[in-house]
């Protein structure tokens, strides 16, 4: 058997600037998933007073005129549909789940890490996605009640 040749590294130590941002990045990791679910609690506090109103305003006893217009129904069930879509995506960044974690292995804890902040993200991104389309819906159909002749 022949032994391998060692290989010298040369280091030095940090500097308090490395430190600090070496720490900097460490605790933006630790907030980046609360952040999130922050952000989705937020969607869905906002969501859940809009859909009240939302539906408060369609909810008349006699109904009015406005609602037998085409374009009022449907810009309406579109951001009612977009409204309820955010709800269900942001209640999926909140929503606690069983994590298999590994007691020891350090790259498999990375890797639920990233697998567990990726997943929250892309629910959170489709929520903001949705809550824009319900919001630009919800534009349109005050546009078309207030311009339609």
């Amino acid at each position: 058997m022949s032994e391998e040749p060692e290989i010298a590294v040369p280091s030095a130590p940090l500097s308090q600037a490395d430190e600090n941002l070496l720490e900097y990045f460490q605790d933006l990791e630790r907030a980046s998933l609360n952040t999130l679910e922050e952000a989705a609690r937020q969607l869905i506090t906002l969501v859940t007073a809009l859909l009240g109103l939302f539906f408060g305003v369609m909810a008349f006893r006699d109904t009015p005129a406005y609602l037998t217009h085409p374009a009022v129904r449907a810009l309406g069930t579109a951001a009612a549909a977009f409204y309820v879509l955010t709800l269900f995506l942001a209640l999926d960044v909140v929503t606690p789940r069983r994590l298999e974690r590994p007691a020891a292995d350090l790259t498999a804890m990375r890797a639920l890490l990233h697998r567990l902040f990726t997943r929250k993200s892309r629910s959170l991104r489709g929520a903001q996605v949705a809550f824009a389309l319900a919001t630009l819906c919800l534009l349109a159909l005050t546009l078309v009640l207030l311009f339609r002749g």
